[in-house]
């Protein structure tokens, strides 16, 4: 067993930047739903606390990798 997982730990994987594009357009996607559900949200009868917890839940970490991607994007460019 012990061999296994030396073996297993010298494996280095090699993320292409196809795969990175296409999460990006992904979490961009999922980005723009939830924060247009919750303009819908605001205004309507059905906002309380619950639905802004949930939605806050949702967007701020796809903000965190919008912005890891933008700087990815920037990083590619220089």
């Amino acid at each position: 067993m012990f061999t296994v997982i030396t073996t297993l730990s010298n494996i280095h994987m090699q993320i292409s930047p196809e795969i990175l594009e296409s999460g990006g357009a992904l979490a961009t996607v999922s980005l723009i739903l939830t924060s247009l559900m919750a303009l819908l949200l605001v205004d309507s009868k059905y906002w309380n606390k619950w639905t802004s917890s949930t939605t806050d839940m949702c967007t701020y970490p796809l903000l965190v990798v919008f912005a890891a991607i933008v700087i990815f994007k920037i990083m590619m460019v220089l």
